[in-house]
């Protein structure tokens, strides 16, 4: 099928030349595991779990058919490099702080022109190793694309990169189709019996497969920056206290631990063996919290970097200085946004925390120090019934 999108003889060929090259040096480096599907030769949604941040080029190892990539904004925003982006792949921007419907249009255009799409279908990589919630949008999507279905499944990922890590692990990365449905099954299917089977066919609880198969992954500092995803102390039940070094992490109170090789967390005083375990606890503690809390900060931290962002274009500093979120109010570098006028927050990469007003303007808080962005998504969450 000839395409009608602009260029796209151009990516075609950018995208076999890249994938033949360089991405085979990417697929040693990571160890990447995977059978190279040729897919159907008409235009297909993949729909893949996610993990690390070349996610996109390990999918793309496992696919010969020329396939367009969602791209987060934040990503179209850095010079000349977005630039290459930009020239050779053409990927389709999407903003995290929004319900971005120009991205699912342009994906629908791109499909009907007889292109593959992939989708991370998480909209996000996971903090504590099981796959996150599916959005009932990318179900209806899939029924509206007239395309088939391609569900793809990545383990061993979360070990070799956790996304609170400040350094990654040696370690094996498998990837897989798990099923392939026609445009024909799914228009005989509602969008919940779609998202069902995206659930299903790409949940993974990392843990769960490390407790059946456990295996190494060995790599410096395995602890540092664990405290991005870890942030309220189970021993005092403090927010914000927990601090790393090394292979190491204690709270102020006296709770002290290790992350291990197989990604397993030790220690004496420790009520936790995983990192699911202790988000799990964390986010259930973390509500009691909220629901009694009056109108003093809730949680606070110094030191941070306040930008007003244009969307895949740039970012402009507009302030420095401590942030805190109250049950009213999120205050950050001398200026103050009711929760009320927030739409929603994200967050970006492993510490920036993405943040979008009613009124159309997005800002980013950046932290030089390791510091849980994690904890203000969820007390907003929490606050709004988001």
């Amino acid at each position: 099928m000839r395409s009608k999108l602009k260029n796209y003889t151009w990516h075609r060929f950018t995208y076999a030349a890249i994938r033949s090259t360089i991405g085979q040096l990417v697929r040693r480096s990571m160890r990447l595991q995977c059978i190279i599907q040729k897919g159907p030769n008409k235009p297909s949604l993949i729909i893949a779990n996610h993990n690390t941040d070349l996610d996109p080029a390990l999918v793309g190892l496992g696919f010969s058919r020329h396939t367009y990539f969602l791209a987060s904004e934040h990503a179209l925003r850095a010079g000349f490099p977005s630039k290459l982006l930009k020239f050779f792949f053409a990927p389709i921007p999407f903003n995290k702080a929004r319900t971005d419907v120009p991205a699912i249009k342009e994906m629908i255009r791109r499909l009907k022109a007889g292109a593959s799409v992939c989708l991370f279908a998480e909209g996000d990589r996971s903090f504590n190793g099981q796959t996150g919630p599916i959005a009932l949008s990318s179900a209806k999507l899939a029924k509206k694309s007239g395309a088939d279905l391609i569900t793809y499944r990545f383990t061993g990922a979360y070990f070799v990169s956790p996304r609170w890590a400040k350094k990654k692990r040696k370690g094996i990365i498998n990837g897989a189709v798990v099923n392939t449905y026609s445009a024909q099954e799914l228009n005989s299917m509602t969008a919940e019996e779609i998202l069902e089977i995206m659930e299903r066919d790409l949940f993974v609880d990392a843990y769960e497969r490390q407790n059946e198969k456990p295996c190494r992954y060995p790599g410096k500092d395995l602890a540092e920056s664990i405290e991005t995803v870890l942030y309220l102390c189970p021993l005092c039940e403090a927010i914000g206290t927990i601090k790393s070094k090394g292979d190491h992490f204690k709270c102020s109170c006296g709770l002290t631990g290790s992350y291990t090789e197989t990604g397993f967390l030790a220690g004496d005083s420790l009520p936790f063996k995983s990192i699911t375990d202790w988000d799990k606890w964390q986010i259930g503690v973390l509500a009691k919290i909220v629901s009694k809390a009056g109108y003093d900060p809730i949680c606070s931290d110094d030191e941070q970097q306040l930008f007003e962002v244009q969307p895949a274009v740039g970012k402009k500093l507009v302030g420095e200085g401590s942030m805190y979120i109250d049950r009213m109010l999120f205050s950050c570098c001398g200026m103050s946004f009711p929760l009320e006028n927030i739409t929603k927050f994200a967050v970006v990469g492993q510490k920036v925390l993405l943040f979008a007003l009613k009124d159309g303007a997005t800002y980013e808080v950046r932290s030089r120090s390791p510091r849980s962005a994690l904890k203000y998504r969820e007390i907003f969450r929490l606050l709004s019934g988001s």
